[in-house]
């Protein structure tokens, strides 16, 4: 007879619905939902904003001078490159409970991705279309909730690896 709930048991460990007698143990998530979406709803966006950006770039960037020309091209391909290393922080610090990936993301976040989006959204020389400027809003405002979900989740976090390492160094 074949096992049912395989491919359940696959995807989703710790949930088998067999109890067989024996003792069903939980598994405690300390994973942070809502950062966790706002990750996943970035990560599908991501493309569609990249696409639009270098289209609009391509568009404008005969218009700018040669200062704004290299400032442009600095900031985009910065902002490209740490949003790839940014997410992937975020995947890895919030899905794994690891302290410093979740602190590296939110550092990244705020110190790097934060001054720049906004510099791209608010610089009024960089004369962007309203598609352009609806999309960068969007990844503001994704950026903003991470930001927000991030320090929660770091602080809950650190917090709960405390209090494993006070209850193994009792128990030692």
């Amino acid at each position: 007879m074949a096992e049912t709930g395989i491919f359940s048991n696959l995807m989703f460990p710790g949930l088998n619905m067999n109890n067989h007698g024996c003792k069903k143990e939980g598994i405690k998530v300390t994973s942070n939902l809502p950062l966790q979406m706002s990750l996943y709803f970035n990560v599908v966006f991501a493309p569609v904003w990249g696409i639009v950006i270098l289209l609009f770039l391509d568009k404008n960037y005969h218009t700018y001078n040669d200062l704004y020309k290299y400032i442009i091209i600095t900031v985009v391909c910065t902002v490209f490159i740490m949003e790839v290393v940014r997410l992937y922080l975020g995947y890895e610090g919030n899905l794994k409970i690891k302290i410093p990936e979740l602190a590296g993301f939110w550092m990244v976040s705020i110190l790097l991705q934060f001054p720049l989006q906004c510099l791209l959204l608010f610089h009024p020389y960089f004369k962007m279309y309203i598609l352009e400027k609806v999309v960068q809003g969007i990844m503001l405002l994704m950026l903003s909730i991470q930001l927000i979900f991030g320090f929660h989740a770091l602080k809950y976090t650190a917090t709960e690896q405390a209090k494993y390492v006070q209850m193994k160094k009792q128990n030692q």
